[in-house]
């Protein structure tokens, strides 16, 4: 009976000693981004053993530690475009040392370093000058967290603009100017005053092959039909090649020709051309002023980086002095059934384990799901300081009362011991 005393109040002091322990570090990473609590939960132990041929069972206590991730952080708002926080189920996906990990802790940071076994990257721009336009490459910044692992997405091809099918490590470097389009599509807006009996002039803005910006004059020429009109169109600095254009309305001074649309040839005096498509459908004629606006093109001018910002869908997009935003890239999402029983790392990340359920890599923005990114703000430890002392003072009562009873027990030994000698 003594013996079995002894075994269950020593391995009561062990068990608190470890339940205080994960108290310890729960304290101690209350600051710590990410970092997700450990609770120490007990279960019965039963320990049989043999005594001058009499079987005996002594009953313990033993610990099960358990780490509640799925029990979020607050975000709490940095303004730093590297950081990075979760609302919602999910883990950013990082990679590094020949593995693949899973963190909450958003606080990133930029790298110049490519990646072991990734071909170095470089970010292509072209760039105005005097001459003209020319070609140039910077090596690409990468997105790392404070472990050095690389975090994971899809990055976006200017090329083809769209992003890449190619899962890997996230350039957040976005081209420092934005390389332009010249015009191929332009619909207008617009009434021609069916009272005048003179050429009226319309201007509008298009854009050549090297992004420059020339004007275009439309010049509405009133023909005996007091409908129709023989629109003639030139542009400074090309040659236009199309011939007049005939414009007709019906009689609510609605557009009934060209429809859908109208090709223009032009020949730029710097080089290259451009078949540009007119859409005049939003023409009306009516007896007023004269009026008109482009509703939409695809021409741009060269516009200078002003700034990045990060969407809920985890894209990175830059803004350029044109009004003009591209994305860069788009950091990916990894969701498990059961984010418990995922195994803790070193640095707040976490290893994929099959009692975690299936795992899932999300594009949040391809993915009907509640989960989204906050640029700008990272997750705090989910650790509460007064859960933390008030489970501190229990685990001490409790470790006391198995010190004292462990020494009442020695106590009662000593003194039989002495009566038996």
């Amino acid at each position: 009976m003594a013996l079995g005393t002894f075994v269950t109040s020593t391995m009561g002091i062990h068990s608190q000693t470890h339940a205080l322990e994960q108290i310890s570090a729960n304290i101690a990473n209350v600051n710590t981004v990410g970092y997700k609590k450990v609770e120490t939960r007990f279960e019965t132990q039963m320990t049989k053993f043999n005594e001058i041929g009499t079987d005996s069972h002594s009953f313990s206590a033993g610990t099960v530690d358990r780490r509640m991730v799925d029990i979020a952080g607050i975000l709490s708002p940095t303004g730093s475009m590297y950081d990075l926080g979760i609302s919602g189920k999910g883990f950013f996906v990082v990679e590094g040392q020949n593995e693949t990990l899973y963190s909450r802790a958003g606080d990133f940071q930029a790298t110049a370093v490519p990646p072991s076994g990734y071909k170095a990257q470089t970010v292509t721009y072209y760039k105005p000058t005097d001459g003209g336009v020319i070609t140039q490459s910077s090596p690409a910044t990468y997105f790392t967290n404070a472990s050095g692992y690389y975090v994971m997405g899809w990055n976006y091809n200017n090329d083809a603009e769209a992003f890449s099918s190619a899962f890997e490590p996230v350039i957040i470097s976005p081209m420092e100017y934005y390389p332009g389009h010249q015009t191929t599509e332009m619909s207008f807006k617009g009434n021609i005053n069916a009272a005048a009996t003179e050429t009226q002039l319309l201007k509008f803005p298009v854009y050549d092959s090297q992004y420059n910006q020339h004007s275009m004059m439309m010049r509405w020429e009133p023909q005996n039909d007091a409908n129709t009109w023989l629109v003639t169109i030139d542009i400074d600095g090309a040659a236009v090649s199309s011939e007049p254009i005939k414009v007709t309305f019906d009689e609510n001074a609605k557009l009934t020709s060209p429809v859908p649309s109208t090709a223009l040839q032009v020949a730029w005096k710097n080089g290259g051309s451009s078949t540009i498509s007119l859409d005049f459908q939003h023409f009306t004629q009516y007896a007023n002023t004269l009026n008109g606006e482009v509703l939409a093109q695809d021409g741009k001018g060269f516009g200078t980086l002003v700034g990045t910002s990060w969407d809920e869908n985890g894209v990175l997009n830059a803004t350029y002095s044109n009004s003009t935003s591209i994305p860069v890239c788009k950091v990916a999402i990894a969701q498990v059934q059961v984010p418990n029983m995922m195994e803790a790392v070193s640095g707040n990340m976490f290893a994929y384990t099959e009692n975690a359920g299936n795992l899932e890599i999300v594009d949040l923005q391809n993915t009907l799901t509640e989960t989204t990114v906050q640029g700008g703000k990272i997750e705090s430890s989910n650790v509460s300081l007064e859960e933390e002392f008030t489970n501190m003072i229990v685990t001490q009562r409790a470790y006391s009362s198995n010190v004292q009873t462990f020494t009442a027990a020695n106590e009662m030994t000593q003194e039989a011991i002495d009566i038996l000698g």
